[in-house]
């Protein structure tokens, strides 16, 4: 069965930047297909839907992307009525969005986005645009990595529908240090450290080039130490003039366990570039 891109689809201006994602992520897979998901909850009239619609369709068009769309009544909530409608398995990939949610609660917690995240239905990116410019054609890419090898294996799906755009792969390993211990780590055992950094992220890039063929992809290794991960990861973003920044919501960082002062949390807050969580089957 053709792996199919699905865009959870609620109409907003955001929907409307992470639908130029959900077109570039369907041309890299052979169907050529996408399918827009809403859930009529009476945000917007039947009418301004089919119009949006119509309009990401013809986008699509342009560049040889046939688009299809499920428009569903609401029931029960707008969670539990897209589970009825995303087809579920590994072969389903669902985009959706990251944006600040009412009353400050954050980007991810507590939102649709967050539950879907955590549904284990089918694969899930979330994207956080902040740069819409870009059209949904990030050209850099920073990718930190936990240091986990099923980390790195479930996050290859999605760097490979992100290869059309992307040229340079910043890869990233932050060598964490517990803050009271931080300051005063020897210089001996810094350097050891940095040099287990760089082999992992040595044996990552040869397993990225093996796996994903032909793809020109140009990796820079960049390994660091600090006490705090999250901040560490916008720096570099800043530093290395990243378009954007791919994260997974991995075993370590559980997406239930999004909240207000979380390590991804402070990054969608605090981000200059656009940000996709993801999450594997």
């Amino acid at each position: 069965m053709d792996r199919r891109i699905v865009l959870a689809y609620d109409g907003s201006i955001n929907a409307d930047w992470v639908s130029r994602y959900a077109l570039q992520m369907a041309a890299t897979f052979p169907s050529r297909q996408l399918l827009l998901v809403h859930i009529l909850d009476g945000s917007l009239s039947r009418e301004r839907i089919d119009a949006k619609l119509a309009a990401i369709a013809g986008e699509g068009s342009l560049c040889g992307i046939e688009c299809h769309s499920a428009i569903h009544a609401l029931r029960g909530d707008v969670y539990s009525s897209l589970l009825r409608i995303i087809p579920p398995g590994e072969q389903s990939y669902c985009l959706c969005g990251a944006r600040i949610a009412p009353r400050g609660r954050g980007f991810l917690a507590g939102t649709i986005s967050e539950r879907l995240l955590r549904s284990g239905i089918c694969n899930v990116i979330a994207i956080r645009v902040v740069s819409p410019g870009l059209l949904g054609c990030p050209r850099t890419l920073l990718f930190p990595l936990a240091g986990h090898p099923r980390g790195f294996q479930t996050a290859m799906p999605f760097l490979q529908m992100l290869a059309s755009s992307v040229n340079r792969v910043h890869l990233l390993r932050v060598m964490t240090v517990n803050p009271l211990h931080f300051r005063y780590i020897s210089a001996t055992t810094a350097k050891a450290k940095i040099a287990e950094g760089y082999a992992y992220l040595g044996r990552i890039a040869a397993e990225i080039r093996e796996q994903t063929g032909g793809v020109p992809w140009h990796f820079d290794r960049h390994v660091v130490l600090s006490d705090d991960w999250a901040k560490e990861i916008l720096i570099q973003a800043g530093k290395l003039n990243a378009a954007m920044i791919l994260l997974g919501a991995s075993e370590r960082s559980q997406p239930h366990r999004f909240f207000y002062g979380n390590r991804i949390e402070q990054i969608l807050r605090a981000t200059a570039c656009d940000v996709g969580i993801y999450r594997s089957l």
